[in-house]
């Protein structure tokens, strides 16, 4: 029996109320006192004066789906404050899976996800759950189901409606993956083959996760100039489903739709107050980061990985995908604007940290032509950032009360730094420096809110009983310090991190 106590420290309880000055006593994986002046021989003292004691934060928005498997001290996230780490985004979720789709999955997770030196060895949702939490890594587990991956499972990466058949197979797999613990569905709709759902296909899937009060976050079908047409049919799925939604990562992509997220918020405002739950979570920087492979227009994956290869090798199709590629370069700021971050063979390792712009003059050929040989020689796992965000909006959305942090954090070789300094980010220049919110308001986006909506009722808040997930920091000093030319750099500010009782991390 291990005994830890926390003494003379504010306490940020996540609730969003005024800090308190407390000790705080924790026994293995609770807390199991709080209160002044507590005194105890046998236990670990830690002195917590001028620091702040926060729950654990919960990330609502990760790509650390196989990152579990290989990396156990996940420092880059323990190292924010991070103790839970919410996967299965944007629709692709590593499970359920099956023999049929095994490879073909594997090549759709590897942009946002990576890839394992074996093929996966689980089948269902609930076996990858519980793999994932066996492979003991620091943080805490949640998933969600992605809806492309479980259209995969059923009608492959075919570009048309389910049949009645095929949808009914469709909803008995979010079901059962529901049962298994997932939290929701989460839906890639610029994703393929998540991207070829018609609006009533997704309704039908959301009134099943409604059945079990679960949330659907969604990685919006556009997020450029048709941002407010995108977000209604979010609202259109809320009200005939009734599920809880959360749009992942709000922004307006492109310096022609800056200022839209304004009008975003104002509709999801308003449609809170016919009693749906709308709200949305947001990474505090003004660069966005996926795979590559999104600047291609999506029919050109139909029939997957491979029948893409196929049509770059076919001239007239290769010149209309690279139509559309040219097209999405400039709706996306430019090839200037687009930084080549994650490269997987030796061969092109030096494109890693290069601008788009720079690798298609150093190799002779045009922007668009250079990102299509990219995918040819690299195949799917190319990962790129794209600087198309207004700081402003950044700033203007944080404010609202419905938003809460995530990191969208995808690992790499050149990772964005939002996988590395995301939560000490927003304590740091957006609470102390701009005073865009309160520190326990920030606090409260950070752990309350999002273990209210994951419905994770044993974390969010520091009282007695809950679990012994807490971030110990210096509110002073608590920031990010890396950039995009050197991302792997950790924050200052964090102290300690404990997770269910265990110390994870600690600088004192």
């Amino acid at each position: 029996m291990s005994k830890t106590l926390i003494k003379n420290v504010s306490v940020y309880d996540g609730t969003g109320t005024q800090p308190f000055f407390s000790d705080v006593l924790i026994e293995d994986e609770k807390i199991i006192q709080i209160q002044r002046d507590i005194n105890l021989d046998s236990c670990e003292i830690v002195k917590g004066k001028g620091m702040a004691l926060a729950p654990g934060f919960i990330n609502v928005h990760s790509h650390s789906d196989l990152e579990v498997f290989k990396n156990e001290s996940m420092l880059h996230v323990i190292r924010q404050g991070i103790t839970t780490e919410l996967v299965g985004q944007d629709g692709s979720s590593v499970a359920p899976v099956t023999n049929k789709i095994v490879t073909e999955l594997t090549d759709n997770m590897a942009p946002l996800a990576g890839i394992l030196n074996r093929e996966y060895w689980w089948r269902s949702f609930g076996e990858y759950l519980t793999e994932a939490r066996n492979a003991n890594p620091a943080v805490r587990i949640e998933s969600l189901i992605g809806h492309g991956t479980i259209r995969m499972c059923v009608m492959g990466n075919d570009n048309r409606k389910p049949n009645s058949s095929e949808l009914e197979k469709i909803k008995e797999l979010v079901a059962k993956s529901m049962e298994e613990g997932a939290k929701g569905l989460s839906l890639g709709l610029i994703y393929p083959p998540g991207s070829y759902a018609n609006t009533e296909e997704l309704i039908e899937l959301c009134k099943v996760v409604a059945e079990y009060d679960g949330i659907m976050m969604v990685h919006m079908r556009n997020e450029q100039d048709k941002i407010l047409e995108s977000l209604d049919e979010m609202i259109r799925v809320a009200k005939e489903s009734k599920v809880r939604v959360h749009i992942s990562h709000l922004k307006a992509l492109g310096s022609k739709n800056w200022g839209k997220v304004r009008e975003a918020l104002k509709k999801i405002e308003e449609t809170n107050k016919e009693g749906l739950e709308i709200n949305f979570c947001q990474y505090p920087y003004d660069a966005s980061c996926t795979g590559l492979k999104v600047i291609v227009p999506t029919w050109a994956y139909e029939g997957g990985e491979k029948a893409f290869q196929d049509r770059l090798n076919d001239k007239n199709e290769y010149e209309k995908i690279l139509e559309g590629v040219d097209t999405n370069i400039i709706k996306r700021g430019g090839a200037d604007k687009i930084l080549i971050a994650t490269i997987r063979t030796k061969e092109n390792s030096w494109m890693s940290g290069k601008d788009l712009d720079l690798i298609s003059k150093k190799i002779g050929l045009t922007p668009g032509e250079a990102a299509l040989d990219l995918l040819k020689k690299e195949g799917p796992s190319v990962v790129a950032v794209y600087f198309a965000i207004s700081p402003d909006d950044v700033s203007y959305i944080m404010k609202s009360p419905l938003q809460v942090i995530c990191t969208d954090g995808i690992i790499g070789s050149h990772p964005h730094p939002r996988t590395y300094g995301s939560f000490p980010r927003v304590l740091g220049k957006y609470v102390r420096e701009l005073n865009i919110m309160r520190l326990e308001e920030a606090i409260r986006k950070m752990t309350m809110e999002p273990a209210r909506r994951l419905r994770l009722w044993d974390r969010g808040i520091i009282r007695e009983g809950m679990s012994a997930d807490l971030v110990l920091f210096d509110p002073k000093t608590i920031i990010d310090k890396n950039s995009y030319l050197e991302p792997k750099v950790y924050p200052e500010g964090i102290k300690a991190v404990w997770v269910l009782g265990d110390l994870k991390f600690k600088d004192f």
